[in-house]
């Protein structure tokens, strides 16, 4: 993944996340939040599903 800025909302998030955790992204649409939390190496792993594949084939 280039190192993409994340829009204000996710920016947001990403701030509560705590350091070490392991993420569900629910309704994650392109991964944004994951992939910017695993490349930053703030999360451990995480899990990011959506109900439309096209979102996620696209990811990273």
């Amino acid at each position: 993944m280039e190192d993409k800025k994340l829009p204000p909302r996710l920016a947001a998030i990403a701030e509560w996340v705590p350091e070490g955790a392991k993420l569900a992204d629910v309704g994650t649409d392109h991964a944004l939040l994951p992939l910017y939390l695993l490349k930053k190496e703030k999360i451990v792993s995480a899990v990011a599903t959506d109900i439309n594949a096209l979102p996620l084939q696209s990811a990273g």
